[in-house]
């Protein structure tokens, strides 16, 4: 399937104007999302999307579930969302406790074109959104200290504005970088970041629908052999 750039592009700047960030309510459920596909070098190839909701504080499991979809947009940096929120909306509407915060695996609006993945399932979804992505995709930024609260602001070097920060979850161990996908705050995308308990690099709610995505992927290349 051939991309279209230039529509992708269209779509983005339509989509952009949609952002809005306001104070984060009240939050007690909390979930996370990933995806994976059985051959990712591959297009069209089968795509696997996994959610789980979480209480918050407490991080205990309320519900996951998963999707399966046949993706048949090819891999194009830079837009990503294209290939992805498909299978992430049809996974995301399965879920019976809808959160008041999704934790998307990927960036928000620290984005060349500042509409990161979780930016684009927020403003499709009408949901809190932040993107918690684990390389940096765009902006300039300084090493954080190495204990574990230490951040740094991801810096956009056209505007100078402040699109997300690079944080450090654990001590001595390498930072992620968080965004504001959408209606959320950059100060409050910090502090709930920092507010998630664990004891891994990968904050709770998306590694724990990383793990649950893995044991269905495995079971599903099982069936098929």
């Amino acid at each position: 399937m051939k991309f279209d750039f230039r529509k992708a592009r269209k779509a983005q700047e339509i989509l952009r104007k949609k952002l809005f960030f306001k104070p984060l309510r009240r939050v007690r459920l909390v979930a996370g999302c990933d995806l994976t596909f059985l051959n990712p070098y591959k297009t069209p190839t089968t795509g696997i999307g996994a959610f789980i909701v979480l209480s918050y504080p407490s991080l205990e499991v309320v519900e996951y579930t998963h999707e399966i979809l046949e993706i048949k947009v090819p891999y194009v940096p830079g837009f990503l969302a294209f290939r992805e929120i498909p299978l992430l909306v049809k996974t995301f509407r399965k879920l019976k406790n809808k959160p008041d915060l999704v934790i998307v695996d990927g960036h928000g609006i620290a984005h060349p074109r500042r509409l990161g993945i979780a930016a684009h399932f927020g403003i499709v979804e009408k949901v809190p959104t932040i993107g918690c992505a684990k390389k940096p995709l765009y902006g300039v930024f300084k090493e954080p200290c190495e204990k574990r609260g230490c951040y740094e602001p991801i810096i956009d070097p056209k505007t100078e504005e402040i699109l997300g920060y690079v944080l450090r979850n654990r001590d001595k161990v390498k930072p992620v970088y968080i965004s504001p996908g959408n209606l959320v705050t950059l100060e409050d995308t910090l502090s709930f970041m920092n507010s998630l308990e664990g004891r891994y690099r990968i904050p709770e709610p998306t590694r724990l629908a990383h793990n649950y995505l893995q044991k269905v992927r495995k079971e599903l290349l099982n069936s098929s052999n």
